[in-house]
């Protein structure tokens, strides 16, 4: 068997790429939401907890520019 004979050794590998996979994906909501002006940090655990919202609610935001008061 390629990837082993241990089931908790297919599970492993698989929830670690499926992890590595979601950390991946989920640098394009947040550097999407970075552009406009909003917090990086903020974007990406939103992204990583939240991925379908998370890019759904990137592409609608406005841009965020300071305000002058």
């Amino acid at each position: 068997m390629i990837i082993g004979d241990n089931i908790l050794t297919a599970i492993g590998l698989f929830s670690t790429c499926g992890l590595m996979i979601l950390g991946l994906l989920a640098t394009y909501p947040a550097v999407k939401a970075y552009e406009k002006g909003k917090s990086f940090g903020k974007w990406y655990l939103f992204s990583v907890l939240l991925f379908p919202v998370a890019l759904i609610a990137s592409c609608l935001i406005k841009t965020g520019g300071h305000t002058k008061a």
